[in-house]
């Protein structure tokens, strides 16, 4: 009886060529070859190979696009989770470096070691980027619109967590734009930033902030109306979605505690009203600062239709 032969599959055939031509340093066909492989069979072990080689040949970028497909993954695990950080770093992504050391409760000494080198040197030679991104935050300023997401990323690279903060330090104090200032100040939040910054002439100590989903109001917020028991859904969601909305656009300076259960109310009675019933129109009328301050938040998005 003859030996049967095996042969190797297509993502076998992929992996194994792959392989070699990493070993003979052949690294543009062996990208080739595991971006191949990695479409055909999409996991994280075929991810973890194209990430390394597009790193290794300097596109970071499009290895960091890679990574998102299974970023779950390279956070659950040590190695993967600093092979991801340090990655980050190469893009020149510290304050995301940052905003992931915030998260994690592992220890990452050598990371944290090697981020303060890397942001030591930014600083010594990021002086005329400084001086870009700071003629880049006051045309934003003069928008009056929010920050495309891809641009704000892109701003944010290539600083360091002191310069950032000393960017935001001589901005915030005079900014204008609704929507800039809270995002400005929820970074600072993400990316641990301690300190002082002035907004609207107030003193804000950075290290007493919360995130937004984070705070006590919005979560009071939140339970005040679930409280309601509306039979409603969507008009639940509507009113949820609203305050959201608003509370995003209050941040840092939202509502104390002890006012939630009036702004809830407010919300309320001016759908009730919407629908109809009078009593609720006249009951309004008790809430005139909360109702004025909704018309200013309200006509601040109307703007952008």
């Amino acid at each position: 009886m003859s030996d049967i032969l095996s042969f190797p599959n297509e993502a076998e055939r992929l992996w194994a060529n792959g392989n070699k031509k990493l070993a003979e340093q052949e690294f543009l066909a062996a990208k080739q070859l595991f971006e191949q492989l990695y479409r055909l069979e999409p996991n994280f072990q075929h991810c973890q190979k194209l990430v390394q080689i597009l790193q290794d040949l300097g596109e970071f970028p499009q290895a960091l696009e890679v990574a998102e497909d299974y970023l779950d993954d390279f956070l659950n695990e040590p190695t993967s989770f600093e092979m991801y950080l340090r990655l980050l770093m190469l893009d020149g992504q510290y304050l995301a470096v940052h905003r992931w050391l915030q998260q994690t409760s592992r220890s990452f000494e050598q990371i944290q070691q090697d981020l303060q080198k890397l942001e030591y040197a930014q600083a010594l030679i990021g002086a005329n980027e400084r001086v870009i991104k700071k003629n880049q935050l006051q045309q934003w300023d003069q928008t009056n619109h929010p920050v495309p997401q891809k641009a704000w990323n892109n701003w944010l690279k290539n600083s360091s967590l002191t310069e950032f903060l000393q960017l935001a330090q001589e901005f915030l104090p005079t900014a204008k734009n609704p929507f800039l200032l809270p995002k400005l100040v929820e970074e600072l939040v993400k990316v641990g930033a301690t300190g002082e910054v002035i907004i609207q002439g107030k003193t804000v100590h950075l290290s007493e902030l919360t995130l937004l989903e984070e705070t006590a109001a919005l979560r009071r917020a939140h339970e005040c109306i679930q409280h309601q028991q509306l039979k409603d859904v969507q008009l639940e969601e509507m009113i949820t979605a609203e305050i959201d909305a608003h509370f995003a656009l209050m941040y840092p300076f939202l509502p104390n505690e002890e006012e939630i259960s009036a702004w809830i109310e407010s919300y309320l009675l001016e759908y009730q009203q919407l629908f109809g019933d009078e009593a609720a129109g006249e009951k309004l009328q008790h809430y005139g600062a909360i109702q004025q301050r909704k018309q200013v938040l309200r006509q601040i998005y109307q703007k952008l239709m």
